[in-house]
């Protein structure tokens, strides 16, 4: 009867589970949470152009400038109730006995 060693099996375990299919749905959320931090800072630089325009004088619709302004702040909120969401959830997990 030939029983494999623990060196030599445990190493393919390993790698099987390492790659499950969790990895792949962090990966997306990371991105999805990227994206998601990448237009906010497009809406931030587009309110921070306008504004800038408004302040140096040049024709620029004040009702655009307000709204780019509440949108921007809006997304800001959004992106700041998530991060708090996730640290909530890793403090969770990291008082989590195992």
């Amino acid at each position: 009867m030939n029983v494999p060693g623990i060196r030599t099996s445990l190493p393919s375990q390993i790698n099987s589970l390492a790659k499950t299919p969790q990895q792949d749905t962090l990966k997306e959320v990371g991105k999805t949470f990227d994206s998601m931090l990448q237009s906010l800072n497009q809406t931030q630089q587009t309110s921070d152009d306008l504004m800038t325009k408004l302040a140096a004088g040049e024709d620029v619709d004040i009702h655009q400038v307000m709204i780019a302004a509440d949108q921007t702040d809006i997304s800001f909120k959004i992106a700041m109730g998530i991060r708090d969401k996730l640290v909530d959830a890793y403090k969770e997990i990291s008082r989590m006995s195992v």
